[in-house]
């Protein structure tokens, strides 16, 4: 199976999707623990205009999860592509 510029480009979208998926992991079990030990109520803990401590580490998590959300609908995008011009 030969791979062309497409995808190659999807393999690096994955790459990084999964990259940013494991960070996320990261941050969440960060939080959280945070969030258990301050005793704070899920509503009030990420609320980065209350929670100043911890509001890098939260809208931080807000972006990677923004950037998930983009990695995967590029991913689609290249899949419903990549249907349409299937001669099967």
């Amino acid at each position: 199976m030969e791979m062309n510029a497409r995808d190659r480009d999807l393999v690096e979208v994955m790459k990084r999707y999964f990259a940013v998926k494991a960070e996320v992991e990261d941050v969440k079990i960060r939080l959280e623990a945070a969030r258990r030990e301050s005793g704070e109520e899920i509503e009030v803990f990420y609320n980065p205009r209350i929670n100043i401590d911890h509001a890098t580490d939260i809208l931080h998590s807000h972006s990677l999860k923004q950037e998930l959300a983009r990695l995967m609908d590029w991913a689609e995008a290249w899949g419903r592509q990549d249907l349409a011009t299937d001669p099967a």
